[in-house]
């Protein structure tokens, strides 16, 4: 009997034994022995996901989803995932997260696509996001845009096809007359293009005279403009030369100036006596012209005087 028990003991001690084993072993494949630390990113929807998901960086096992928070704003709703992610992992703050599977079959995980950035998002901030990329929804997108393009472009393509042989045959019937047409038109255009080149030919002599004539004229042209440089030239000379014997007779210009304002302040001093012999000179002259329209003889005999 005491021999039962003991083995009863010690294949229970074992079978403990292994348990403990095989949960410290679960715990270290899970990587619930590693320090984490807390970070968030927000999604419109979270198809596929659910508390303990997986979170890859560049397709490398990082970290965790802790839980799943539901928040209703006033224009939208968001789902919060508050992750935990390696004590000893950093992500650039340009990192960007998706909600990602491999295949069909795969679960969905959120895979960090790395950023270039040096800096690093510090415990607790958000990790920016895009919106998912499962397979299952972006065929069923494309199949609803398959069926859309259906619907608006191929039907109304083959109700074109199909009505459009009558237009061909229209078609068919006026090809004869669209052929004798462009004969037509070619013809039209031989005989203006013909047209053309005569008058271009009979033009020729004019327009070689015309460019001859202004071929002349520009040299004209020409020569009056060097003349005109030169006459510049000489102007320019001249006012130089003037310039040096007004510098040059300086003392000499200002004493005739004082002289002329000299010879101007006698003449006003003695403006009017001049005046007075002037008005005298001229009643005198009056009187005498007078005299002589009465008496021409006046100019032979002269005027005579009676004595006193």
């Amino acid at each position: 009997m005491r021999d039962s028990r003991k083995n009863y003991l010690a294949v229970g001690i074992f079978v403990l034994t292994m348990l403990s084993v095989l949960v410290v072993w679960l715990t270290v494949l899970s990587g619930g022995t590693q320090t984490t630390k807390p970070y968030y990113m927000e999604f419109d929807n979270v198809i596929g996901l659910s508390r303990g998901g997986q979170i890859l960086f560049e397709g490398y096992p990082i970290g965790e989803i802790e839980d799943i928070v539901f928040t209703r704003r006033p224009d939208t709703s968001v789902y919060r995932l508050n992750l935990r992610i390696r004590e000893d992992w950093d992500i650039p703050e340009d990192s960007v997260a998706i909600m990602t599977q491999a295949s069909v079959l795969s679960a969905m995980v959120i895979d960090i696509q790395a950023g270039a950035s040096h800096q690093i998002l510090a415990p607790g901030e958000q990790i920016p996001s895009v919106g998912s990329s499962n397979i299952m929804t972006a065929m069923s997108s494309v199949a609803v845009k398959l069926g859309n393009l259906a619907d608006t472009s191929l039907k109304p393509l083959l109700d074109n096809l199909s009505g459009g042989s009558n237009s061909l045959t229209v078609l068919s019937q006026d090809v004869p007359v669209i052929l004798e047409n462009v004969k037509t038109f070619t013809r039209q255009l031989t005989t203006a293009t013909t047209r053309l080149n005569h008058i271009l030919d009979q033009s020729e002599e004019p327009i070689e005279t015309i460019l001859g004539k202004a071929e002349l004229a520009s040299g004209n042209i020409s020569t009056v403009t060097t003349d005109f440089h030169q006459t510049r030239k000489q102007l320019d000379t001249l006012l130089l030369s003037l310039r040096k014997i007004v510098r040059n007779n300086s003392g000499e210009i200002d004493h005739s100036i004082s002289d002329l304002h000299h010879t101007l302040e006698v003449v006003a001093s003695h403006i009017q006596e001049i005046s007075s012999n002037l008005e005298a000179t001229t009643r005198n002259m009056n009187e005498l012209t007078t005299d002589l329209r009465r008496n021409p003889g006046l100019i032979v005999r002269g005027r005579e005087f009676s004595e006193p």
